[in-house]
């Protein structure tokens, strides 16, 4: 059952952990770089598995958030920076940015799911 205490630890959690662990170097990178990409991931997801734990009280269903949401965030980033870093190269920012907020809404919508699916 999906409660305001869980979208709100979707909410706050997905910021800190996609903006504020992200570093310069995977930020500027992972477009082009699967490595710089992976890393961005897995860190990611390695820290959702942790602050799942005490929502779902069971490391294997927090290891299978972990897990879904590494490759959904993967495939995800794969794509629109890819897209948006066009947009950004050609100093076309709304469009980058436009990007940017679809890339946020699809990793929020997947981070309900499957909140909502375990």
């Amino acid at each position: 059952m999906i409660t305001e205490f869980i979208l709100l630890h979707i909410l706050i959690i997905h910021y800190l952990l996609d903006f504020g662990l992200q570093t310069n170097k995977q930020a500027e990178n992972k477009s082009s770089d699967i490595k710089q990409l992976s890393y961005h991931v897995l860190i990611y997801s390695m820290f959702w598995v942790i602050c799942t734990l005490h929502i779902f009280n069971d490391v294997r269903i927090s290891l299978s958030f972990g897990i879904i949401t590494f490759v959904c965030h993967f495939v995800t980033d794969f794509f629109t920076s890819r897209i948006s870093r066009v947009y950004f190269e050609n100093k076309d920012y709304h469009n980058g940015f436009v990007v940017v907020g679809f890339d946020q809404i699809l990793h929020y919508l997947q981070l309900y799911f499957t909140f909502k699916s375990l």
